[in-house]
């Protein structure tokens, strides 16, 4: 495996948080408050390890097989299967697969909310999910979910990294799994 280090300091994260919701107004200084948040508007919600999170994860809404194939030549998708493909909203929701976190990105993320620096593909196990950390940059207090990639495989399949409460894994997923969420990349 590749191994790599990644230093941590109080710089390196970046929050944006909405203190009501979904509700109006959404508006800077109104109700969206931030923590070295620099670049508002075309940057990052928030960042981990260097990975800038347009938005806090979500899980996508499924598109059909339809809504699937009219992407095709539009979003780097090269096919579709489905009528309910949670994999296509996400890549609709990130405007296509080269805005989605890739394996590299969601491994820095995993780094970065398991407290590591030798998480890399596959399986690791004995870890410690740092829930404050995850919930800095949007993602779940507990693990027990699993974030898409824009990286497909096959037709009916597509990358994602699992995050449980003591391990993690990059695997592969039918894409009409529900349950997942997304990481759209901000610039």
């Amino acid at each position: 495996g590749r191994k790599g280090s990644v230093s941590l300091g109080t710089t390196a994260l970046a929050i944006l948080y909405d203190t009501n919701g979904y509700k109006s107004p959404n508006k800077s200084a109104k109700d969206l408050r931030s923590i070295n948040v620099t670049k508002l508007g075309s940057g990052c919600f928030a960042e981990a390890n260097g990975v800038c999170l347009a938005s806090a994860p979500f899980a996508p809404t499924p598109v059909t097989k339809a809504e699937c194939e009219a992407m095709i030549s539009t979003h780097g998708i090269q096919a579709c299967e489905y009528d309910e493909d949670y994999w296509a909203g996400a890549v609709k929701a990130c405007g296509g697969t080269s805005k989605m976190a890739k394996e590299s990105d969601l491994t820095k993320i995993a780094n970065y909310v398991y407290n590591r620096t030798d998480i890399s593909t596959g399986y690791i196990d004995g870890l410690t999910y740092d829930s404050t950390k995850a919930t800095e940059i949007g993602l779940p207090s507990s693990a027990s979910f699993f974030v898409w990639s824009g990286e497909e495989d096959v037709g009916n399949y597509a990358y994602t990294r699992i995050f449980s409460s003591d391990f993690t894994e990059w695997s592969n997923g039918y894409r009409y799994f529900s349950g997942g969420l997304v990481v759209c990349l901000g610039d």
